[in-house]
């Protein structure tokens, strides 16, 4: 299998422990790291032990290696993502982005039009429809186990104090934008629709110490009647007890895990059709009755993969195999721009009805 050349930009948790935690592993046989971009010299010395290649502290150095690379992981902070990826793209670079994409579908769109421009591709890190759990809940559900989906409620809960740049508004951070885009993602798959749900939503800053969001909630409500809830709260103590999703239908219900999906269901050839009547109910001996449908409840369970390292190494590698297929035998992009267009028109209407204040300035230190 022929090995696709890439540099990555930044190697911070998402460049060292998520890209790079895939890329180090027995499972990648379509990439060679040549260039890691990384300014501070701890973690450029780490890049060049892990994977022996050059390291740059600037970005724009790769400009000079260009007909040496087939592609560019942008994993720099989040609010570089949009200027850093928009001028590899107009250098002619392929690029694959780690979300958030940008601030504004415009901005997305810019994108869109740069790479066309020039004739190359970029796509944004969206690894978690990877995820093992992910996969079995949608082709069950697919399947009609429980019936017509009404609701399915998401939870991503821990108790966080954060105190990195991840709780930094000029850093484009917030739990909505970081660990509730996966989700959101999700939900936009399972409803099958780019289009803007309505939306009741609420943010706010709970425990961390920045100026963004730590707690989120949203309700989608959709055009074809399916709501979904999700809920990002860092005060959850017990969140280990909670399942990842909880699933409504109209013959069962639901629970998603990370080591299991367990779901109760009735069969309509095993219940009778039950029938209206406007009187009321009683019994034979004429005392007060009420609704009993007699159900025949069925339960199974789907054991999964427990790896808590699933995300950053399992779908991380099914992740970069779709990208190399776009690249190399041009497959259909698995993680569309106008998709995450889409996306961002959300993030934009949650944070219209949810303004949040800057408090805090880049240090003349910070890059």
């Amino acid at each position: 299998m022929k090995k696709l050349n890439i540099a990555i930009i930044g190697f911070g948790r998402s460049g060292c422990d998520i890209h790079g935690a895939f890329l180090r592993t027995a499972d990648n046989d379509i990439c060679n790291v040549k260039y890691v971009v990384e300014a501070d010299p701890n973690r450029a010395a780490a890049a060049r032990e892990i994977f022996g290649c050059e390291t740059l502290t600037n970005y724009t150095e790769l400009f000079a290696h260009k007909d040496e690379l087939d592609f560019v992981t942008n994993a720099s902070y989040s609010d570089l993502h949009y200027p850093i990826t928009k001028d590899l793209l107009a250098h002619g670079f392929n690029v694959l982005c780690e979300k958030p994409l940008c601030k504004t579908p415009e901005m997305v769109q810019d994108l869109i039009d740069t790479a066309k421009a020039n004739n190359v591709l970029f796509t944004i890190f969206h690894q978690y429809k990877f995820n093992d759990y992910y996969i079995q809940m949608k082709r069950l559900l697919k399947e009609g186990v429980i019936g017509d989906v009404k609701l399915a409620r998401v939870s991503q809960n821990a108790f966080a104090r954060r105190y990195d740049w991840q709780t930094l508004l000029y850093r484009d951070a917030g739990t909505m934008r970081n660990n509730a885009a996966h989700y959101i993602e999700q939900i936009m798959d399972l409803a099958e629709s780019d289009e803007m749900p309505k939306i009741t939503s609420h943010m706010d800053i709970w425990n961390s110490v920045g100026d963004a969001e730590d707690y989120m909630f949203a309700r989608f409500h959709y055009s074809n009647g399916t709501i979904y809830e999700m809920e990002v709260n860092p005060s959850d103590a017990y969140a280990a007890d909670m399942p990842l999703y909880k699933v409504y239908g109209t013959k069962g219900t639901m629970k998603v895990y990370n080591a299991k999906i367990v779901y109760k269901y009735y069969l309509d050839e095993e219940v009778p059709t039950p029938v209206l009547d406007h009187k009321s109910i009683h019994n034979e001996n004429g005392t007060p009755a009420y609704c009993n449908n007699k159900l025949v409840w069925h339960e199974e369970e789907v054991a999964l993969d427990a790896d808590f390292w699933n995300v950053f190494t399992k779908c991380t590698n099914r992740f970069y195999h779709a990208w190399y297929e776009t690249l190399v035998n041009g497959a259909e992009l698995f993680m569309k721009p106008e998709h995450i267009k889409a996306q961002i028109a959300i993030f934009n209407e949650i944070e219209r009805q949810n303004p949040l204040i800057y408090k805090f300035e880049k240090p003349s230190d910070v890059i």
